[in-house]
Protein backbone atom coordinates (compact mmCIF):
# COMPACT_ATOMS: atom_id res chain seq x y z
CA UNK A 1 0.00 0.00 0.00
CA UNK A 2 1.07 3.71 -0.46
CA UNK A 3 0.39 4.47 2.73
CA UNK A 4 2.92 1.72 3.93
CA UNK A 5 5.74 2.83 1.33
CA UNK A 6 5.48 6.88 1.57
CA UNK A 7 5.53 6.95 5.89
CA UNK A 8 8.66 6.54 6.20
CA UNK A 9 10.09 8.71 3.36
CA UNK A 10 8.02 11.38 5.24
CA UNK A 11 9.03 11.07 8.55
CA UNK A 12 12.59 11.33 7.18
CA UNK A 13 11.68 14.65 5.55
CA UNK A 14 9.57 15.79 8.40
CA UNK A 15 12.49 15.31 10.66
CA UNK A 16 14.85 17.37 8.16
CA UNK A 17 11.69 20.40 7.97
CA UNK A 18 11.55 20.43 11.69
CA UNK A 19 14.04 21.27 14.45
CA UNK A 20 12.48 19.76 16.75
CA UNK A 21 8.99 17.65 16.92
CA UNK A 22 7.57 16.26 20.36
CA UNK A 23 5.40 13.86 20.83
CA UNK A 24 3.54 13.53 23.73
CA UNK A 25 1.01 11.19 26.34
CA UNK A 26 0.37 8.96 22.79
CA UNK A 27 -0.33 5.92 25.17
CA UNK A 28 -3.28 7.59 25.79
CA UNK A 29 -5.06 6.58 22.67
CA UNK A 30 -6.37 2.86 23.29
CA UNK A 31 -4.93 0.23 21.40
CA UNK A 32 -7.73 -2.00 19.50
CA UNK A 33 -10.10 0.67 20.03
CA UNK A 34 -12.06 2.06 17.86
CA UNK A 35 -10.96 5.76 17.77
CA UNK A 36 -11.77 9.29 16.08
CA UNK A 37 -8.27 11.17 16.67
CA UNK A 38 -10.00 15.12 16.73
CA UNK A 39 -7.33 17.68 16.29
CA UNK A 40 -6.75 21.63 15.90
CA UNK A 41 -6.09 22.92 12.22
CA UNK A 42 -3.21 25.78 12.10
CA UNK A 43 -2.11 24.64 8.84
CA UNK A 44 -3.17 22.80 5.62
CA UNK A 45 -2.15 19.01 6.04
CA UNK A 46 1.04 19.13 8.02
CA UNK A 47 -1.15 17.77 11.07
CA UNK A 48 -2.41 14.76 9.96
CA UNK A 49 1.19 14.11 8.17
CA UNK A 50 3.01 14.34 11.72
CA UNK A 51 0.35 12.53 13.34
CA UNK A 52 0.49 9.59 10.68
CA UNK A 53 4.83 9.82 10.55
CA UNK A 54 4.79 9.36 14.40
CA UNK A 55 2.53 7.84 16.15
CA UNK A 56 3.13 3.72 16.23
CA UNK A 57 -0.19 3.09 14.08
CA UNK A 58 -1.83 3.81 10.77
CA UNK A 59 -4.66 6.56 10.32
CA UNK A 60 -7.30 6.58 8.18
CA UNK A 61 -8.23 10.63 7.69
CA UNK A 62 -11.60 12.85 6.46
CA UNK A 63 -10.15 15.38 3.49
CA UNK A 64 -12.17 17.96 1.97
CA UNK A 65 -13.89 16.36 -0.97
CA UNK A 66 -12.99 18.95 -3.81
CA UNK A 67 -9.69 17.30 -4.02
CA UNK A 68 -11.04 13.97 -5.16
CA UNK A 69 -12.77 15.29 -8.09
CA UNK A 70 -10.46 13.69 -10.80
CA UNK A 71 -10.23 10.07 -10.81
CA UNK A 72 -6.47 9.66 -10.86
CA UNK A 73 -6.32 11.96 -7.40
CA UNK A 74 -9.38 9.79 -6.26
CA UNK A 75 -7.15 6.68 -6.31
CA UNK A 76 -3.82 8.43 -4.79
CA UNK A 77 -5.48 9.72 -1.85
CA UNK A 78 -7.84 6.99 -0.84
CA UNK A 79 -4.89 4.68 -1.22
CA UNK A 80 -2.80 7.35 1.50
CA UNK A 81 -5.86 6.25 3.70
CA UNK A 82 -7.94 9.36 2.95
CA UNK A 83 -11.76 9.30 2.76
CA UNK A 84 -13.61 12.38 1.19
CA UNK A 85 -15.52 14.47 3.25
CA UNK A 86 -18.04 17.17 1.16
CA UNK A 87 -19.42 20.13 2.19
CA UNK A 88 -21.93 22.78 0.51
CA UNK A 89 -18.94 25.10 -1.22
CA UNK A 90 -17.88 21.66 -2.48
CA UNK A 91 -20.70 21.66 -5.14
CA UNK A 92 -23.70 22.24 -3.41
CA UNK A 93 -26.56 19.68 -1.60
CA UNK A 94 -26.19 17.17 -4.35
CA UNK A 95 -21.91 16.78 -3.37
CA UNK A 96 -23.73 16.47 0.24
CA UNK A 97 -24.92 12.97 -1.04
CA UNK A 98 -21.93 11.97 -1.21
CA UNK A 99 -20.72 11.86 2.27
CA UNK A 100 -23.21 8.88 2.87
CA UNK A 101 -20.44 6.19 1.61
CA UNK A 102 -17.46 8.42 3.18
CA UNK A 103 -19.95 7.73 6.32
CA UNK A 104 -20.13 4.02 6.10
CA UNK A 105 -16.30 3.56 5.50
CA UNK A 106 -15.79 5.37 8.90
CA UNK A 107 -18.21 3.00 10.34
CA UNK A 108 -16.37 -0.02 9.01
CA UNK A 109 -13.33 1.33 10.11
CA UNK A 110 -14.46 2.26 13.66
CA UNK A 111 -15.94 -1.29 13.57
CA UNK A 112 -12.21 -3.03 12.40
CA UNK A 113 -10.57 -0.79 15.19
CA UNK A 114 -8.30 1.41 13.26
CA UNK A 115 -7.87 5.32 14.51
CA UNK A 116 -9.72 7.39 12.30
CA UNK A 117 -8.46 11.61 12.47
CA UNK A 118 -10.36 14.74 11.86
CA UNK A 119 -9.34 18.46 12.00
CA UNK A 120 -12.48 18.83 14.15
CA UNK A 121 -12.22 23.22 13.80
CA UNK A 122 -13.41 22.38 9.89
CA UNK A 123 -11.03 25.01 8.52
CA UNK A 124 -7.61 26.12 8.87
CA UNK A 125 -5.91 29.54 10.52
CA UNK A 126 -2.92 30.02 11.96
CA UNK A 127 -3.64 31.24 15.38
CA UNK A 128 -2.45 29.96 18.90
CA UNK A 129 -6.32 29.27 20.09
CA UNK A 130 -8.66 26.47 19.91
CA UNK A 131 -11.82 27.96 16.92
CA UNK A 132 -15.30 26.60 17.08
CA UNK A 133 -15.79 22.83 17.16
CA UNK A 134 -17.70 20.97 14.07
CA UNK A 135 -20.53 18.56 15.16
CA UNK A 136 -19.31 16.27 12.48
CA UNK A 137 -17.13 14.37 14.97
CA UNK A 138 -20.26 13.45 17.43
CA UNK A 139 -22.59 13.03 14.86
CA UNK A 140 -20.07 10.36 13.63
CA UNK A 141 -20.02 8.55 16.61
CA UNK A 142 -23.10 8.16 17.45
CA UNK A 143 -23.69 6.84 13.91
CA UNK A 144 -21.06 3.87 14.18
CA UNK A 145 -22.45 3.28 17.55
CA UNK A 146 -25.76 2.72 15.75
CA UNK A 147 -24.38 1.05 12.39
CA UNK A 148 -22.43 -1.98 14.43
CA UNK A 149 -23.57 -1.81 17.89
CA UNK A 150 -20.07 -0.79 19.26
CA UNK A 151 -19.55 -0.71 22.55
CA UNK A 152 -17.88 2.36 22.91
CA UNK A 153 -16.39 4.84 20.82
CA UNK A 154 -13.16 7.13 22.10
CA UNK A 155 -12.75 10.32 21.14
CA UNK A 156 -9.20 11.22 21.90
CA UNK A 157 -7.74 15.26 21.48
CA UNK A 158 -4.51 15.89 19.77
CA UNK A 159 -3.44 19.10 19.81
CA UNK A 160 -0.65 20.32 17.60
CA UNK A 161 1.42 23.35 18.39
CA UNK A 162 3.76 25.22 16.30
CA UNK A 163 6.37 27.48 17.47
CA UNK A 164 6.27 28.95 13.82
CA UNK A 165 3.63 27.35 11.54
CA UNK A 166 5.05 29.31 8.53
CA UNK A 167 8.66 28.88 9.16
CA UNK A 168 10.82 26.06 8.40
CA UNK A 169 13.11 24.43 10.98
CA UNK A 170 10.81 25.56 13.51
CA UNK A 171 9.61 23.11 16.71
CA UNK A 172 6.15 21.16 16.24
CA UNK A 173 4.94 19.79 20.17
CA UNK A 174 2.02 17.53 19.66
CA UNK A 175 0.05 16.77 22.80
CA UNK A 176 -2.34 13.80 23.36
CA UNK A 177 -5.20 14.47 26.27
CA UNK A 178 -7.64 11.76 27.93
CA UNK A 179 -10.41 9.85 25.56
CA UNK A 180 -13.67 11.53 25.34
CA UNK A 181 -16.43 8.49 25.55
CA UNK A 182 -19.01 8.77 22.96
CA UNK A 183 -20.87 6.47 25.07
CA UNK A 184 -21.54 8.82 27.60
CA UNK A 185 -24.20 10.27 25.95
CA UNK A 186 -25.80 7.76 24.18
CA UNK A 187 -29.08 7.59 26.80
CA UNK A 188 -28.91 11.46 25.89
CA UNK A 189 -28.79 10.15 22.47
CA UNK A 190 -31.54 8.31 21.75
CA UNK A 191 -34.31 11.09 23.57
CA UNK A 192 -32.52 13.88 21.71
CA UNK A 193 -30.49 13.60 19.26
CA UNK A 194 -29.35 17.28 18.66
CA UNK A 195 -28.86 17.95 22.49
CA UNK A 196 -26.72 15.06 22.94
CA UNK A 197 -24.53 15.98 20.03
CA UNK A 198 -23.83 19.39 21.02
CA UNK A 199 -23.02 17.81 24.66
CA UNK A 200 -20.39 15.41 23.11
CA UNK A 201 -18.79 18.36 21.03
CA UNK A 202 -18.58 20.79 23.90
CA UNK A 203 -17.06 17.73 26.05
CA UNK A 204 -14.43 17.69 23.40
CA UNK A 205 -13.22 21.18 23.45
CA UNK A 206 -12.19 21.92 26.90
CA UNK A 207 -10.15 18.36 26.12
CA UNK A 208 -8.48 19.43 23.53
CA UNK A 209 -8.00 22.78 24.57
CA UNK A 210 -5.72 21.53 27.68
CA UNK A 211 -3.58 19.97 24.73
CA UNK A 212 -2.92 23.80 22.94
CA UNK A 213 -0.71 26.74 23.59
CA UNK A 214 -4.35 28.97 23.75
CA UNK A 215 -4.30 32.42 23.68
CA UNK A 216 -7.74 33.43 24.47
CA UNK A 217 -7.40 36.80 23.34
CA UNK A 218 -6.14 37.53 20.18
CA UNK A 219 -4.36 41.01 21.62
CA UNK A 220 -2.28 38.83 23.73
CA UNK A 221 -1.01 37.66 21.03
CA UNK A 222 2.51 39.68 20.67
CA UNK A 223 2.76 39.31 24.16
CA UNK A 224 2.71 35.34 24.90
CA UNK A 225 5.07 35.26 21.65
CA UNK A 226 7.23 37.44 23.25
CA UNK A 227 7.13 35.69 26.62
CA UNK A 228 7.34 32.40 24.84
CA UNK A 229 10.83 33.58 23.22
CA UNK A 230 12.21 35.00 26.61
CA UNK A 231 11.06 31.17 28.08
CA UNK A 232 12.52 29.58 25.38
CA UNK A 233 15.76 31.05 26.16
CA UNK A 234 16.12 29.80 29.54
CA UNK A 235 14.79 26.30 28.40
CA UNK A 236 17.38 23.46 28.42
CA UNK A 237 16.72 20.66 25.90
CA UNK A 238 18.64 18.81 23.65
CA UNK A 239 19.32 19.43 19.97
CA UNK A 240 19.43 15.40 19.48
CA UNK A 241 17.30 13.62 18.78
CA UNK A 242 15.05 15.35 16.65
CA UNK A 243 12.36 13.10 17.87
CA UNK A 244 11.20 13.21 22.07
CA UNK A 245 8.44 12.16 23.40
CA UNK A 246 8.97 14.65 26.64
CA UNK A 247 6.20 16.91 27.47
CA UNK A 248 8.17 19.21 29.20
CA UNK A 249 8.79 21.50 26.44
CA UNK A 250 4.83 22.00 25.87
CA UNK A 251 3.71 22.28 29.40
CA UNK A 252 6.50 25.18 29.75
CA UNK A 253 4.67 27.26 26.82
CA UNK A 254 1.07 25.86 27.92
CA UNK A 255 2.26 27.29 31.25
CA UNK A 256 2.99 30.69 29.71
CA UNK A 257 -0.24 31.15 27.46
CA UNK A 258 -2.55 30.32 30.83
CA UNK A 259 -0.78 32.34 33.06
CA UNK A 260 -1.30 35.20 30.73
CA UNK A 261 -5.06 34.01 29.71
CA UNK A 262 -6.08 33.44 33.83
CA UNK A 263 -4.49 36.70 34.67
CA UNK A 264 -6.17 40.16 35.54
CA UNK A 265 -6.77 41.96 32.59
CA UNK A 266 -5.89 45.49 34.35
CA UNK A 267 -2.09 44.24 34.98
CA UNK A 268 -1.61 43.25 31.36
CA UNK A 269 -1.46 46.62 29.25
CA UNK A 270 1.53 47.30 31.20
CA UNK A 271 3.21 43.85 30.79
CA UNK A 272 2.42 44.42 27.14
CA UNK A 273 3.99 47.26 26.68
CA UNK A 274 7.17 46.25 28.44
CA UNK A 275 7.20 43.28 26.20
CA UNK A 276 6.79 45.03 23.16
CA UNK A 277 9.39 47.77 24.12
CA UNK A 278 11.82 45.05 25.15
CA UNK A 279 11.83 43.74 21.90
CA UNK A 280 11.80 46.66 19.71
CA UNK A 281 15.68 47.63 21.23
CA UNK A 282 16.20 43.99 20.72
CA UNK A 283 15.48 44.13 17.39
CA UNK A 284 17.49 47.58 17.20
CA UNK A 285 20.79 45.61 17.00
CA UNK A 286 19.30 42.74 15.32
CA UNK A 287 19.53 40.74 18.31
CA UNK A 288 16.96 37.79 19.88
CA UNK A 289 16.61 36.59 23.50
CA UNK A 290 18.24 33.25 23.56
CA UNK A 291 21.69 35.40 22.41
CA UNK A 292 21.51 37.93 25.23
CA UNK A 293 20.69 35.07 28.02
CA UNK A 294 23.77 32.60 26.63
CA UNK A 295 26.11 36.15 26.40
CA UNK A 296 28.85 34.64 28.63
CA UNK A 297 28.93 31.30 26.70
CA UNK A 298 29.71 32.34 23.03
CA UNK A 299 29.97 29.41 20.14
CA UNK A 300 33.44 29.40 18.90
CA UNK A 301 34.33 29.98 15.17
CA UNK A 302 36.64 26.95 14.63
CA UNK A 303 33.53 24.83 14.05
CA UNK A 304 32.52 27.18 11.16
CA UNK A 305 36.32 26.67 9.91
CA UNK A 306 36.37 22.79 10.17
CA UNK A 307 32.60 21.96 8.65
CA UNK A 308 32.89 24.48 5.52
CA UNK A 309 33.70 21.95 3.37
CA UNK A 310 31.21 19.23 4.34
CA UNK A 311 28.56 21.75 4.47
CA UNK A 312 29.62 23.32 0.94
CA UNK A 313 29.29 19.55 -0.49
CA UNK A 314 25.57 19.28 0.91
CA UNK A 315 24.65 22.89 0.07
CA UNK A 316 25.80 22.60 -3.13
CA UNK A 317 23.84 19.44 -4.06
CA UNK A 318 20.59 19.94 -2.15
CA UNK A 319 19.84 23.87 -2.38
CA UNK A 320 18.89 22.90 -6.04
CA UNK A 321 16.27 20.02 -4.76
CA UNK A 322 14.35 22.24 -2.22
CA UNK A 323 14.15 25.54 -4.88
CA UNK A 324 10.93 23.86 -6.78
CA UNK A 325 9.18 23.96 -3.37
CA UNK A 326 10.37 27.47 -2.25
CA UNK A 327 9.22 28.62 -5.84
CA UNK A 328 5.52 26.45 -6.36
CA UNK A 329 5.07 27.83 -2.40
CA UNK A 330 5.90 31.68 -2.69
CA UNK A 331 4.17 32.05 -6.27
CA UNK A 332 1.42 29.88 -6.80
CA UNK A 333 0.13 29.17 -2.89
CA UNK A 334 -2.40 32.31 -2.15
CA UNK A 335 -3.04 31.22 0.95
CA UNK A 336 -0.97 32.13 4.02
CA UNK A 337 -1.94 28.59 5.81
CA UNK A 338 -0.29 26.81 2.94
CA UNK A 339 2.62 27.99 1.84
CA UNK A 340 4.64 25.99 4.40
CA UNK A 341 2.77 22.09 3.35
CA UNK A 342 3.00 23.26 -0.17
CA UNK A 343 6.82 23.86 0.67
CA UNK A 344 7.15 20.88 2.30
CA UNK A 345 5.26 18.45 0.29
CA UNK A 346 6.72 19.52 -3.03
CA UNK A 347 10.24 19.03 -1.70
CA UNK A 348 9.82 15.84 -0.47
CA UNK A 349 8.37 14.77 -4.14
CA UNK A 350 11.78 16.23 -5.26
CA UNK A 351 13.51 14.22 -3.10
CA UNK A 352 11.37 11.45 -4.09
CA UNK A 353 12.12 11.49 -7.93
CA UNK A 354 15.78 11.73 -7.47
CA UNK A 355 15.47 8.50 -5.43
CA UNK A 356 13.52 6.57 -7.99
CA UNK A 357 16.12 8.06 -10.39
CA UNK A 358 19.09 6.67 -8.29
CA UNK A 359 17.38 3.74 -7.80
CA UNK A 360 16.82 2.95 -11.40
CA UNK A 361 20.43 3.97 -12.30
CA UNK A 362 21.60 1.88 -10.04
CA UNK A 363 19.89 -1.09 -11.46
CA UNK A 364 21.20 -0.47 -14.72
CA UNK A 365 24.67 0.58 -14.76
CA UNK A 366 25.12 -1.66 -11.60
CA UNK A 367 27.04 1.04 -10.16
CA UNK A 368 26.61 -0.32 -6.18
CA UNK A 369 28.36 2.98 -4.90
CA UNK A 370 25.77 5.03 -6.09
CA UNK A 371 23.38 4.56 -3.61
CA UNK A 372 25.87 5.43 -0.83
CA UNK A 373 27.40 8.38 -2.56
CA UNK A 374 23.65 9.52 -2.23
CA UNK A 375 23.30 8.60 0.87
CA UNK A 376 26.31 10.73 1.51
CA UNK A 377 24.44 14.06 -0.05
CA UNK A 378 22.08 13.51 1.57
CA UNK A 379 23.58 13.31 5.06
CA UNK A 380 25.95 16.22 4.08
CA UNK A 381 22.28 18.01 3.21
CA UNK A 382 21.36 17.56 6.69
CA UNK A 383 24.37 18.78 8.05
CA UNK A 384 24.61 22.07 6.55
CA UNK A 385 21.06 22.83 7.89
CA UNK A 386 22.44 22.65 11.45
CA UNK A 387 25.37 24.55 9.80
CA UNK A 388 23.43 27.26 8.66
CA UNK A 389 22.06 27.45 11.96
CA UNK A 390 25.00 27.33 13.96
CA UNK A 391 26.67 30.18 11.95
CA UNK A 392 23.54 32.41 12.53
CA UNK A 393 23.82 32.04 16.17
CA UNK A 394 27.77 32.96 15.77
CA UNK A 395 27.10 36.31 13.68
CA UNK A 396 24.27 36.52 16.23
CA UNK A 397 27.25 36.47 19.21
CA UNK A 398 29.08 38.88 16.84
CA UNK A 399 26.62 41.56 16.87
CA UNK A 400 26.09 41.62 20.37
CA UNK A 401 30.20 42.12 21.12
CA UNK A 402 30.01 45.79 19.60
CA UNK A 403 26.33 46.67 21.16
CA UNK A 404 27.64 49.01 23.89
CA UNK A 405 27.78 48.03 27.81
CA UNK A 406 25.82 51.08 28.61
CA UNK A 407 23.15 49.50 25.67
CA UNK A 408 23.65 46.03 27.15
CA UNK A 409 22.80 47.12 30.55
CA UNK A 410 19.75 48.42 29.80
CA UNK A 411 18.80 45.38 27.57
CA UNK A 412 18.83 43.36 30.75
CA UNK A 413 17.20 46.15 32.41
CA UNK A 414 14.22 45.82 30.72
CA UNK A 415 14.06 42.07 30.21
CA UNK A 416 14.36 42.06 33.88
CA UNK A 417 11.20 44.12 34.36
CA UNK A 418 9.03 42.60 31.69
CA UNK A 419 10.05 38.81 33.88
CA UNK A 420 9.25 40.75 37.28
CA UNK A 421 5.88 41.89 36.21
CA UNK A 422 5.24 38.33 34.67
CA UNK A 423 5.93 36.66 37.80
CA UNK A 424 4.01 39.54 39.90
CA UNK A 425 0.90 38.69 37.58
CA UNK A 426 -2.07 37.97 39.70
CA UNK A 427 -4.62 35.53 38.96
CA UNK A 428 -8.04 37.12 38.05
CA UNK A 429 -10.12 35.56 41.20
CA UNK A 430 -7.50 37.19 43.71
CA UNK A 431 -7.90 40.87 41.95
CA UNK A 432 -11.61 40.25 42.18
Amino acid sequence: MLYSFVRPIARLGLKAFYRKIYVSNAERIPRDKPVFLASNHPTAFIEPCLMACFLDRPLFFLVRGNLFQKKIFDQLLRSLNMLPIYRRKDGGYSKLKNNYETFQSVFSALHDNRTVMILIEGSTIQVKRLRPLKKGTARMAFGAIEAYDLEEVYIVPGGVNFTYADRPRSEVMIEIGEPVKAKDYLEDYVHNANKAIMDLTNAIRPALEDCLVHVESPENDELVEGLLQMHRSTFSEPRFPVFSIDPGRFEMEKGVSKKVNESDPDALPELREAVADYMEHLGQFGLEDRTLMQRKQPPPAWPLWLGFPVFLLGYAFNKPLTLPGRYISETRVKTHEFIMPVRWAVSLGVYLVVTMAVAIVTLATQWRWLPLAYMGLLLTGYFSLYYLEYRDEYRQHQRLKIVPEKQLEALLQRRAQVMELYNNLKPKYESA
